[in-house]
């Protein structure tokens, strides 16, 4: 059986010397869109950053495209084709949108750049018509697509997203989930961990449920949402 397009396997690891992560194992193909969901606390996040190189792991590897990424800087992995969009501190708020998104272009080295700037605004046409206005002026949502838009602008094959709706209202969180279908549809792999767990499952290929640090429950998106165990713990009954 091939592997994963990204795999981050039996990863353990955590922060000094308290880890967070036991043997957690998370998974994505090609265009594919995988889901990490659990309860606060369970970590998610963490799995997220380990899978990006933001965390050491002390056993377990992390794999792209059939290579091994395990000791790979973050910066080395955003060059191998990830693109890691945090839930905080995501843009730079005192420079415009159209600055936020050439930020975002700083590794590449080709002259089409204008031309991905252009496939960014069809996809997030608000920030066309924003495009010269500070990105600290926008709403959340908006922030949320300049953050999204300017990892896209690395030609990622893989994007990551850590609570992408986080703090938006229930019509932008449907906005934002539609946007990462279509980036989906490109090719480019979505690994995301969402509290809104019932709706992101819902556009998930594969779903992970993940319990202090370890894999509880992993299918498809659909089979997650269908199963009485998991609705009940998880998802509200």
């Amino acid at each position: 059986m091939a592997e994963p397009f990204l795999i981050g396997e039996a990863m353990t690891g955590g922060y000094g010397a308290v880890d967070i992560l036991h043997s957690c194992t998370l998974a994505v193909e090609k265009g594919e869109i995988a889901v990490i969901v659990g309860p606060n606390g369970a970590g998610k996040s963490t799995a997220m950053k380990a899978v990006f190189g933001m965390l050491k792991l002390r056993q377990g590897r992390v794999m792209l495209a059939g290579e091994d990424i395990t000791t790979l800087a973050p910066q080395a992995r955003v060059h191998k084709g990830m693109g890691f969009v945090p839930q905080v501190a995501n843009i730079f708020t005192s420079m415009t949108v159209e600055e936020n998104l050439e930020m975002g272009a700083f590794i590449r080295t080709d002259d089409r750049i204008a031309e991905t700037m252009g496939q960014i605004y069809d996809l997030f046409p608000v920030l066309k018509e924003k495009r010269h206005q500070k990105a600290g002026e926008l709403s959340g949502g908006q922030r949320q697509q300049v953050a999204v838009g300017r990892a896209l602008m690395t030609k990622p094959k893989v994007l990551m997203l850590d609570e992408p709706t986080a703090g938006v209202s229930p019509i932008v969180m449907d906005e934002l989930f539609d946007r990462i279908i279509e980036i989906a549809r490109t090719g480019i792999s979505i690994l995301m961990v969402e509290q809104n767990a019932r709706q992101a499952l819902a556009i998930a290929h594969t779903g992970y449920v993940l319990v202090q640090g370890q894999n509880r429950y992993t299918d498809t998106g659909a089979a997650l949402l269908a199963d009485p165990e998991v609705r009940k713990s998880f998802l509200g009954g």
